[in-house]
């Protein structure tokens, strides 16, 4: 499990300590990744001695595993006919497969590189705030869900800054988005 709260906020006095975090959660992310890549790279050469020649086990890829969501139970028809191997438990799916067993550890990966995008989006745009020119004088409030800051509540730390946040933020700073 993770060693955060999927949902939490935090407040640093840094957009720099804020980054640096960020790096951190990156870091940690790319290891987890390495370790079930590699897991999942030794899984598929002992299971190539046994089902190499299976279209299930030729079929498997990131891009095209199939999805094992059933109904109330009933199983999923596999594209020739066959039941998968996926039942329905209360909130959760069951498998006693390989099948499902090397879905599980696509799904890790799949999951753990979407993550590494939203810190990484997350990344930029507190550089380009720090660009911007958002100083220390400033506590930041950040409302962190799935682990990725969503949302940023700047927060004055002293009276006399408090005044010239005030005059600042009337400003907006348009940028251009690009497709």
């Amino acid at each position: 499990m993770t060693r955060r709260l999927a949902t939490e906020i935090i407040t640093v006095r840094s957009l720099k300590a804020l980054v640096a975090q960020i790096d951190e959660e990156i870091s940690s992310y790319l290891s987890q990744k390495e370790e079930y890549s590699e897991k999942l790279g030794d899984f598929l050469r002992e299971a190539a001695e046994k089902y190499g020649e299976e279209d299930w086990f030729k079929e498997l890829s990131l891009d095209n595993l199939p999805k094992a969501k059933t109904k109330k139970g009933k199983k999923k028809k596999g594209k020739a006919g066959e039941a998968e191997d996926w039942i329905q438990f209360r909130s959760m799916l069951l498998s006693s497969s390989i099948q499902g067993e090397a879905e599980i550890m696509f799904d890790a990966i799949q999951a753990i590189t979407q993550k590494l995008d939203e810190l990484a989006e997350a990344k930029e745009a507190m550089e380009e705030l720090r660009n911007i020119g958002l100083g220390n004088n400033v506590e930041y409030i950040c409302f962190i869900k799935d682990g990725v800051a969503s949302k940023i509540v700047l927060k004055s730390v002293d009276e006399e800054s408090a005044k010239k946040f005030a005059f600042n933020r009337g400003f907006t700073v348009i940028r251009a988005i690009q497709p």
